[in-house]
């Protein structure tokens, strides 16, 4: 369980690629489980509705999942899916639990404190940084050029975004 540990910090530190993981259905469930725990979390921290998070999350899964399977498929690289899919997954939930210190410092600041500016610099590192991490996993799962893959992940981060931040309390 370390070594998987140690291998998404790897991934996102952008020494490892997705096909050094085994492509396991149990990990890829493993590691959406441990996604889900950490929308829950961002949600708590957010003082949003801790179901909120468990939803969006998976909406989020849902969709980064459909879309990476549609596409390997009309590349011809199903076989892909696995692999890349745990390493997408992986990450996001990695980059998604160290969000919460930039949150919490966010939710805990006033509207003029510096607190609240580093909360919002921490953010969008993290915000560039998971891009820089997609497009990585993406270049090593479509063997497309890397500019390619950044601006596929940008682009999904955008319509989900859009998608997911329509589910509310209503």
């Amino acid at each position: 369980m370390v070594a998987i540990v140690y291998f998404f910090i790897d991934l996102c530190a952008l020494r490892r690629a997705p096909q050094d993981l085994p492509t396991s259905s149990a990990l890829l469930g493993l590691v959406l489980v441990a996604g889900l725990i950490s929308s829950w979390l961002l949600a708590l921290a957010s003082q949003a509705p801790p179901w909120l998070g468990l939803v969006q999350g998976g909406l989020d899964f849902a969709l980064m999942l459909g879309v990476l399977l549609l596409a390997l498929k009309a590349v011809g690289t199903p076989m892909r899916f696995t692999q890349t899919a745990t390493a997408l997954v992986g990450a996001k939930t990695w980059i998604g639990l160290i969000a919460l210190l930039p949150l919490r410092l966010a939710v805990s600041a006033d509207e003029t404190s510096t607190q609240l500016l580093i909360a919002g610099i921490l953010f969008l590192a993290l915000v560039v940084w998971s891009v820089v991490v997609t497009a990585h996993i993406l270049r090593h799962a479509f063997e497309i050029p890397f500019i390619q893959c950044v601006f596929i992940a940008i682009t999904y981060d955008i319509l989900s975004f859009i998608l997911i931040s329509g589910v509310t309390i209503r």
